[in-house]
């Protein structure tokens, strides 16, 4: 049974029993009215007649004709003249039965000197009953009467029928109603659970629309938090495995060339003759593409402990860092680009006593990244254009954290590939990107970075002007 159901029958029941106990009680209220006042017209309709039959017993008396057999003439002539009423009369002598001739007690208890009224009959069938002595005679008599008391029958008659009536229609009027109530109030509870029943089929963008401020409007704004928490999680979830998906075939499709070139090399050195110098020169070709793929692994490596492990922070005092960064760069423009390094200019805007917060070596990484990034930009120009090339980089504190910036007046970027900046393996120019060393890991890790730094990391970008990456970092201290 539906909960609508046991509602409706429950309160239809407690309605119903309230309803009828209400009518029921007004209704005998006004049926012991009416047996009080038969009551008190009984009491005075026998008074009449008992003294009228007194009367004329008395005469007779006086005549000296008072024998059983003129008594009872005497009362049937009274019985004939109530006889439209239905009056029916009994005479008692010393306790016999004179009128009507028959063996009978009398059938009430009379005390002495008083009169004795009843109604008596089941509902319906009401009859008055009086009893009492006829005084002033020799010998004790006792006069009985008793008539039906049809009007009040008849209206109890008219009064259970109005009962039945009233209370069918009262219930009638109760069932419509209380469907009407009903339907109102608990169709939003249809609607959550046709909802929910949705959501467990995988329907995660159904919501439920509930007025009100009542405790179902407030369960149904619950249930809307919790598909659109489920369909932010599902999505994200999706996103993930396309992502982990997109990871695998980029990762198969940029393993695919380094282990093509090394396998093909080695191949032709191990089966043809080949001179030292060709040996020599296959074998730097083979070490610069083992090269790329320990880059590639290493890169793979941090994402996933930045992903799986908990990162510890500590304070960093940004002049020594910058310091750091100035020399590891210095250093690899040495050993790389040995006649044609890129300017780095470094500026710490932070202030005094001000400090980082965060893992050091996340930040080195993050940071030696967007810097490299900048300088293969400020190369390939100055390889295009010969222009002066530079790269400028700055911590400055304010009122959110940190804003790290690197600037540089490289090639730039193309503005509808700024949003792809961060995928993993993506190129903005891909034959470019082998050539200069990159594997398209760099800026997913340094989103990474970012991320668990609770920052952001934003592009900006001029194609043929420069580029300027923002990092807003929250941590500080």
């Amino acid at each position: 049974m539906k909960i609508w159901q046991k509602i409706f029958l429950t309160a239809l029941s407690i309605s119903i029993l309230f309803v009828n106990v209400g009518i029921y009680s007004v209704f005998q209220l006004t049926y012991r009215k009416n047996l009080e006042t038969e009551q008190r017209r009984g009491e005075v309709d026998f008074s009449v007649i008992r003294r009228n039959v007194q009367m004329d017993m008395q005469q007779l008396q006086q005549q000296d004709r008072l024998t059983e057999e003129a008594a009872a003439d005497l009362m049937e002539l009274h019985e004939e003249d109530y006889k439209k009423q239905k009056i029916q009369i009994q005479l008692w002598k010393n306790g016999n039965s004179i009128y009507p001739p028959r063996e009978e007690k009398i059938p009430v208890t009379i005390q002495e000197g008083q009169n004795q009224i009843v109604i008596r009959g089941g509902q319906g069938e009401k009859e008055l009953v009086g009893a009492g002595e006829l005084t002033g005679f020799q010998d004790t008599y006792f006069f009985y009467l008793s008539y039906p008391l049809e009007e009040l029958n008849e209206t109890w008659k008219q009064l259970f029928w109005i009962y039945l009536l009233i209370s069918v229609g009262i219930s009638v009027i109760l069932v419509g109603v209380l469907s009407v109530m009903l339907h109102i109030l608990l169709h939003p509870l249809g609607k959550l659970t046709e909802t929910v029943s949705d959501i467990r089929n995988g329907n995660y963008s159904k919501r439920v629309r509930i007025r009100g401020r009542d405790e179902l409007a407030v369960f149904g704004e619950n249930i809307n938090a919790m598909a659109q928490t489920i369909e932010r999680n599902i999505e994200k979830l999706q996103e993930d495995n396309q992502r982990k998906e997109q990871l695998v075939e980029n990762l198969a499709h940029e393993m695919k060339s380094p282990i093509t070139s090394i396998y093909g090399y080695a191949e032709y050195m191990m089966k043809s003759r080949v001179s030292l110098e060709e040996s020599m020169q296959y074998c730097a070709i083979i070490m610069e593409e083992s090269g790329r793929m320990k880059d590639m692994c290493y890169t793979l490596m941090d994402l996933s402990e930045i992903r799986k492990n908990e990162i510890t922070y500590e304070r960093i005092k940004p002049q020594e860092f910058l310091d750091q960064i100035e020399q590891v760069i210095a250093v690899r423009q040495t050993t790389v680009l040995v006649s044609h390094p890129v300017k780095v200019n470094f500026q710490n805007l932070m202030g005094e006593g001000k400090n980082l917060y965060g893992n050091r070596r996340l930040l080195e990484i993050l940071l030696l990244n967007l810097i490299s990034n900048a300088i293969r930009a400020c190369r390939q120009k100055r390889e295009e254009t010969a222009e002066e090339v530079s790269v400028s980089v700055s911590l400055k504190q304010t009122e959110e954290g940190v804003e790290l910036r690197v600037i540089d007046n490289g090639i730039g970027i193309p503005a509808k590939k700024l949003d792809r900046l961060t995928d993993p393996f993506y190129r903005v120019d891909k034959g470019r990107s082998r050539e200069n060393g990159g594997n398209g890991l760099g800026l997913s890790l340094c989103r990474q970075i970012v991320e668990c730094h609770q920052g952001t990391m934003s592009f900006s970008s001029v194609e043929g002007e420069g580029t300027e990456v923002l990092v807003q970092h929250k941590l500080s201290n």
